[in-house]
């Protein structure tokens, strides 16, 4: 009789484990995370390609289009450089929204995958994620669990209104520069930002996002020999 208990109890075991193991599990084949080029060089690499200028009388509209392998390269960069238990990530374009698989083991015997539904938006001049949901594998995860484990450093650019599920980025650009439009298709991520130069001072500020790294070392190598 015991026995029998005994193998009832394993064998019930057995099924709570396979059915963990369904709802967590990858729900997407994903990359691998590997050593990648850093998020400067591949900003610096981009750019030429990514944006565009429109001068139409007003303010100057900065465009930047970024295509799933651009933002993929972003993704896996950061991740690589900020978080060592990440194992590998992607990001699905779709049609006015982003899907991001992130995989991680949360126990040490298995493999589970973060996927976090995100709609970008652009608010009050702001480049805003709306989280629409997160989920471990096939598992809805809820938004207050989410928030209280999702550790945001103060300093960052990055703040998050926990009533509204939204993550605002990009908080310390200069006022100068305001998103106009942030929307998403299955191929691209389009962003657009006016850009208001009232005074020199607004050029200075905008120089470190607008200008390549050599340029503003040649600028101010010439500025320093005129200074002397």
């Amino acid at each position: 009789m015991c026995l029998r208990k005994l193998i009832a109890v394993i064998f019930l075991f057995i099924i709570l484990l396979v059915g963990l193991y369904f709802f967590v599990s990858p729900v997407r084949n994903i990359e691998k995370l590997d050593q990648t080029a850093s998020l400067s060089s591949l900003a610096q690499e981009k750019s030429a390609h990514a944006t565009s200028l429109e001068l139409n009388g007003g303010s100057p509209i900065l465009g930047y289009r970024l295509s799933e392998s651009d933002v993929n390269d972003y993704l896996r960069s950061y991740l690589y450089e900020n978080d060592e238990t990440v194992d590998g990530a992607e990001a699905e374009l779709l049609p006015e929204h982003i899907k991001f698989y992130i995989n991680k083991h949360v126990v040490s015997f298995m493999e589970s995958q973060f996927v976090v539904d995100v709609t970008p938006n652009a608010e009050n001049g702001k480049l805003v994620l709306k989280v629409n949901s997160v989920h471990l594998g096939r598992m809805p995860i809820p938004m207050s669990l989410v928030w209280d484990r999702l550790n945001i450093d103060k300093t960052s650019d990055v703040t998050v209104d926990k009533e509204m599920n939204e993550i605002t980025l990009l908080n310390n650009l200069p006022d100068s520069i305001s998103f106009e439009q942030a929307d998403t298709t299955d191929e691209y991520i389009n962003l657009s930002a006016s850009v208001t130069i009232d005074s020199l001072r607004d050029i200075i500020n905008l120089a470190p996002y607008l200008i390549p790294k050599d340029i503003q070392r040649n600028l101010s190598q010439k500025l320093n020999l005129f200074g002397q």
